[in-house]
């Protein structure tokens, strides 16, 4: 079962980010259909869609609340925020593996790229 999930690491601080609101939908016909929301546990991680949203494939869009979670930090930011609402849009084939979106922020940038598993074929 292959799975959308998202492990996010506060660079600003060196440990992974815990409790990061994140959303995420799915573009179904001419609408946007939401998928889930979700926060990251103590690892940085959340599961944000199941192998049925993901297995045909699609154009997805995950709101990561970044500047929400570094107010919750105790940081002192300015009233406009350089990294707030973070919009990460993208488009898969059919999965079959598990897709990670790995991303490194702090409250002035962020970064973001995914990564695949490749399930092992046992051959006889």
């Amino acid at each position: 079962m292959a799975t959308l999930a998202i492990e996010i690491m506060d660079s600003a601080s060196g440990k992974m980010a815990e409790d990061v609101i994140v959303q995420v939908r799915k573009i179904v016909g001419d609408e946007w259909q939401d998928l889930m929301n979700a926060k990251t546990d103590g690892n940085g991680h959340a599961v944000l869609a199941a192998s049925d949203d993901i297995k045909d494939g699609g154009y997805f869009e995950i709101l990561v609340f970044l500047g929400a979670y570094f107010d919750q930090t105790g940081r002192v930011l300015p009233q406009f925020k350089m990294v707030d609402i973070v919009p990460l849009r993208f488009g898969v084939e059919s999965a079959q593996s598990n897709i990670t979106l790995r991303m490194s922020a702090n409250p002035h940038s962020y970064s973001a790229d995914f990564s695949t598993e490749i399930k092992r074929l046992n051959l006889v």
